[in-house]
């Protein structure tokens, strides 16, 4: 008859207003922020489809009034552009004959750097979000796109 006794008092709390609340007390900071979602999905897919994501969420979200969240998409959008503008480069230049795959090997290495660069901007772009840090987590970036 005692393994079906109520929970102590106190072991579950009513939720705060912006993340749901794990028992014990821990809280979800921004659980339920759709920015920090579109931002992390956004950096993800960006990653490994380039531009075309970057390009869908900064005009989907360039209206909604969110300004930090705009220049995370606007910062993506710019390096994804940085990383097209690399391969599309190395490819025209590959087509010079006898010094032109040596420029290719060199921008493909660079887009390769890129890659890795991106990868790392998608691991820290929700906490900088998040904490209100600077709005673009790259380590180097061509501002683009305004």
């Amino acid at each position: 008859a005692d393994a079906y006794q109520a929970p102590p008092a106190g072991a579950y709390q009513a939720a705060p207003p912006g993340g749901y609340q794990q028992p014990g007390g821990h809280a979800q900071p921004g659980a339920s922020d759709p920015a920090v979602s579109n931002i992390t999905l956004n950096y993800w897919l960006s990653v490994f489809f380039s531009w075309i994501p970057a390009l869908i969420f900064w005009l989907i979200d360039k209206d909604k009034g969110n300004q930090r969240a705009t220049a995370f998409h606007v910062s993506n959008l710019n390096f994804s552009l940085l990383r097209v503008g690399v391969g599309v480069v190395g490819w025209i230049l590959a087509m010079i004959p006898y010094i032109g795959w040596l420029f290719s090997i060199l921008l493909w290495l660079g887009s390769v750097v890129l890659f890795v660069f991106h990868i790392m901007a998608a691991v820290k772009a929700a906490d900088e979000y998040r904490n209100g840090g600077k709005t673009d987590p790259f380590i180097f970036n061509i501002p683009l796109i305004k």
